[in-house]
Formats: C-alpha cells, sequence, structure tokens
C-alpha cells in the first residue's frame, strides 16, 4: 500500500469499529466471520492462507486505531487474543498440515482460537502446572484443568501446554486441541468486573485424545513456543490500549472545556491541565515503545525485554489515565451514565494479564543483572 491507500484503509477501519464493533458481543459467531471479511483477523498472515501479509509495523497501527476507536474493550481484546495467541502460534510453529486445517478457517472468523495456560495452582509460575500430556500410538492422552481462558466458551481451537516429561527440569509441548476432541469440557463464562465481552472460562481435559500431528514444534520443547507467546502477548495485545489512552484523552479535553466552575472553564486549572499533559506524555512514550518493539519483530529479533517493559508501563499508564479522567469529570465519572468508570474497571485487568506486573519487574530485574554482571 501507498500513503494514500493507508489512510483510506485507516478511515474504514475507523468505520467499521465505530459503527460495528461498539455494539457487539464477542460470543456473536457473525460478528467473527465479518471480521474475517473485513481482514481484521488476517493482518499480519500470507496471503496463501486468506490473510492480508501486513507489516507489523501496520498491524499496529491499525490495532491502536481500533482501541481508539472502538469503546468496546473486552471485544478487542477477544480479537487480539485469537489473533496473537492461537493464529499466530499455529502460523509461526505449526506444521504445513496444521497451518492447512487452521489458519485458514481462523483468518476467515470460521474458527475462533484461544490460549489455555494458566490453572488453579499455576499462574505466574506456569512451571507448576498439572496437566499432562502421555504417548499413546499415534495419540497424546491429555488430563488437567486450564483456568481463566479468554475466549474460552466460544473457542473452536484452543493452545494448550501440557507436561510431557517429568523430569527433575519439566518439560511441557504445546498442543493444537479442538473442541470437537472427545474428553474436552468447557466451563461457563466467569463473570468478571470488566471486560464483560471478553468470555472467560474454564477447560477441562479428561483423557483427551489428540493426534501426535497436533503438536506446535517438537515434543519438550514447548517452553520456547510459551516465552514467545507471552511476549507476542505483551506487545501486541496492549497496543489497542494506546489507543484507548488517547479516545479518554480526548474525551478529557472536550469535558473540561465545556464545564465550568467559579465562572472559568475547569481546564484553565493547572490540576486539570496537568492531568491531561500527563496522559499526551505517557502515550507518545507508548508509541515510541511501540515501534521500537515492532521494529525488533520485522527484523526477526527478540523483544522479551522491550515487551516486559512495554507491558507494565502501557498497562499502568492506562489505569493512571482512567483514574485521571473520573477525577476530571467529578461525580459524574464516577456514574455509569459516563464511560470512563467502565474504562477504569477494564483497564485494571491489564495490569493483571499477561503476567503480573510484579513479574514483569522480575523479569526486567534478571535481565538487567545478568547484563550487568561482572
Amino acid at each position: 500500500m501507498n500513503v494514500m491507500d493507508d489512510k483510506l484503509f485507516y478511515n474504514e477501519i475507523k468505520e467499521f469499529a465505530r459503527n460495528y464493533l461498539d455494539k457487539q458481543n464477542s460470543n456473536e459467531k457473525h460478528l467473527w466471520e465479518r471480521l474475517g471479511e473485513f481482514g481484521i483477523l488476517g493482518l499480519s498472515i500470507d496471503e496463501k492462507y486468506g490473510g492480508l501479509g501486513e507489516s507489523y509495523r501496520m498491524c499496529a497501527e491499525i490495532l491502536e486505531i481500533l482501541g481508539y476507536t472502538c469503546w468496546n474493550n473486552g471485544l478487542i481484546f477477544s480479537i487480539n487474543n485469537h489473533i496473537w495467541m492461537a493464529q499466530n502460534l499455529i502460523n509461526l510453529y505449526g506444521s504445513t498440515w496444521l497451518k492447512n486445517k487452521y489458519v485458514g478457517n481462523m483468518v476467515a472468523g470460521e474458527k475462533i482460537g484461544a490460549f489455555a495456560l494458566t490453572e488453579p495452582d499455576a499462574g505466574s509460575d506456569p512451571y507448576s502446572m498439572k496437566t499432562c500430556a502421555i504417548r499413546a500410538g499415534d495419540y497424546y492422552i491429555i488430563n488437567g484443568r486450564k483456568t481463566f481462558v479468554s475466549n474460552g466458551p466460544i473457542a473452536d481451537v484452543f493452545i494448550v501446554f501440557a507436561i510431557t516429561s517429568q523430569t527433575e527440569m519439566k518439560k511441557i509441548t504445546a498442543f493444537v486441541v479442538d473442541k470437537t476432541m472427545p474428553g474436552v469440557t468447557i466451563g461457563k463464562n466467569i463473570e468478571k468486573m470488566g471486560l464483560e465481552c471478553s468470555p472467560t472460562s474454564d477447560i477441562c481435559f479428561e483423557n483427551c485424545e489428540v493426534p501426535a500431528d497436533n503438536i506446535l514444534g517438537k515434543v519438550d520443547l514447548g517452553n520456547n513456543i510459551l516465552d514467545a507467546a507471552l511476549e507476542w502477548e505483551r506487545c501486541f495485545e496492549f497496543i489497542p490500549h494506546i489507543g484507548s489512552m488517547k479516545r479518554i484523552m480526548e474525551y478529557c479535553i472536550k469535558y473540561s472545556n465545556e464545564r465550568k466552575q467559579f465562572g472559568k472553564r475547569i481546564n484553565e486549572n493547572q490540576s486539570i491541565s496537568h492531568k491531561i499533559a500527563n496522559m499526551s506524555m505517557k502515550i507518545e512514550l507508548a508509541k515510541n515503545l511501540m515501534y521500537r518493539i515492532v521494529d525488533l519483530k520485522e527484523q526477526g529479533k527478540s523483544s522479551y525485554y522491550e515487551s516486559s517493559i512495554f507491558k507494565v508501563f502501557v498497562s499502568e499508564s492506562y489505569v493512571e489515565t482512567c483514574r485521571d479522567a473520573i477525577q476530571i469529570l467529578g461525580a459524574y465519572g464516577y456514574t455509569k451514565e459516563y464511560p470512563v468508570e467502565k474504562e477504569l474497571r477494564d483497564a485494571i485487568a491489564s495490569t493483571i494479564y499477561s503476567g503480573t506486573n510484579e513479574m514483569q519487574r522480575n523479569n526486567i530485574f534478571n535481565i538487567e543483572s545478568i547484563r550487568n554482571m561482572v
């Protein structure tokens, strides 16, 4: 695409998000097919699988636009989870057979993907997972339970991590599991304080037979795929939050320009104007981090360190932006008549998912310690 084509496409995305996505729930099948027709689900996927084959830079810019235009944060989260934590992993690590079987259908929105890692007793420490897979001829028998699976209630395809070697250092393997396989039970939707349009559930596996052909990568080497998956998540699933912050900032500018107290606009008070200035600084810094990571991805390099920083900075900036927005709106901001209270409820989850911010700080410290070893 040239610059003019890019602008036209971006405007089409804004129009699509504004007129369609805000009013939808992610459990509506026709929505996913519409997303597939529009091309949103296949941004980075090769054209031979029905994708657009766009650069990661353009993917990032489109995701920021979606976050900016669409107030339905839960839906955007579900879409991102499908793209980066399921479809993307099959595209990068799946065999040609797996890609032919799943990727085209996922790009078209005919199959919805989910990422199943967290367990009741294995959150920040994924290697304490209990889900295991035992070889039985041409199949692996999976037993275990995953929890807080985003898209769980609506997904057709799950990326499931299970222990395949009980040595001193546990080794895990990544599997592509279809919901139609015997032994798969999907739990009811877990109600949350935010992200209501992103359904979440437990997934149980009881003697679930998964063909050995459904392994991503190689047996016992799922650790590498897991690390890579979380790196993708910490980058691309947090990009829409930059757009959300910009949308909230502009909402606050408009409100503070119209609202008057003591005979003057409230944004003439530094306590208000400085909050908006802080929002702007956070947005610009987040975008700089985003482009740094995207450039690394374009070069095929790791961004594990940078993505951890990005995840922490964006999530905490997002929460702070929402809290400041409520302060700017005062009592109105605390009511459901105005949109910012919902934004805060949605934003809080971002400090938890994809590895808590405390764990990200551990990652950052450990990497810096290694770098500075004498």
